[in-house]
């Protein structure tokens, strides 16, 4: 039978260890999560969403998406026309307060404490020995309370990512015509009068280019190029890359509330910064 100098020290060894235990098992829970998607640079974008517990599919941005959440990564893929990009968002888990692992801890350290108060009636190393079961039992009782109270800790990502897809004009390899467009957002949409975000905005002209010969201003909403529209920037842009040798642009164009039309004459070829 072990002496109590050796039982002492294994109990010391036992509570060093299960001291390590709190971290544990800290995984926490699943749970259905909206998540708010941006693409502020190119709007009207569609985003595949996918973690280890599922994939979604948010049709068109800005825009809300429900998904369920995991301890892994959530995995975005965002594409508009023939532009694309991929982003990641990690999941956390609240940090315990602690009212279930206090409560093991007094019930570990009272039945351990319990388990061994006849020792201490022997005096001596025994008390010590006491003394040592109920810290070991405390130990071991806040280790299983934390785990438990981690455990239905809800999983989140975060509320809102935005997702750095870029779809200005010009750019590429294509025709430049002088102009940096967006999608607007649903608020932007809901202002001008739009029931649908068919339409991109100007944000910026470059001066001395075709677009500012032909009148185009920054804040005129672009909704047709050559009777197609314009459900994104990167439409334009792809309508540009088509845009046969010698051919203009006629573009449908809303300013303060009117329709007019504006015809740019035939882009230069790549790289003409007219």
């Amino acid at each position: 039978m072990p002496g109590p100098a050796s039982t002492l020290r294994r109990l010391s060894c036992l509570a060093a260890l299960l001291a390590a235990l709190p971290g544990c098992g800290t995984t926490g829970q699943p749970v259905q999560q909206s998540i708010w998607i941006e693409t502020p640079d190119c709007a009207s974008a569609s985003c595949e969403l996918r973690n280890d517990r599922g994939q979604w599919t948010l049709e068109r941005t800005p825009g809300r998406v429900t998904i369920t959440t995991s301890s892994a990564p959530l995995e975005l893929a965002c594409r508009a026309g023939e532009l694309s990009t991929h982003a990641s968002a990690p999941s956390t888990v609240p940090p315990v307060r602690g009212g279930a692992a206090a409560a093991g801890g007094l019930a570990g350290a009272g039945a351990l404490g319990a388990a061994t108060a006849g020792a201490a009636a022997l005096g001596g190393p025994f008390v010590m020995l006491t003394v040592m079961a109920v810290v070991a039992g405390a130990t071991v009782g806040y280790g299983i309370g934390h785990s438990a109270e981690a455990a239905t800790r809800a999983i989140a990502y975060p509320e809102r990512i935005t997702v750095p897809l870029r779809c200005d004009l010009p750019g590429g390899d294509g025709p430049r015509i002088g102009i940096v467009v967006r999608g607007p957002t649903t608020e932007e949409a809901r202002r001008a009068g739009l029931r649908d975000a068919s339409a991109v905005w100007v944000v910026a002209v470059t001066e001395g280019s075709p677009a500012a010969a032909a009148g185009l201003r920054p804040g005129d909403l672009l909704r047709q190029a050559n009777g197609v529209s314009l459900d994104s920037a990167a439409r334009l842009q792809a309508l540009l890359h088509t845009l046969p040798p010698g051919s203009a642009l006629v573009l449908q164009v809303q300013r303060n509330g009117s329709a007019t039309e504006v015809r740019i004459p035939a882009p230069g070829a790549p790289g003409d910064r007219r």
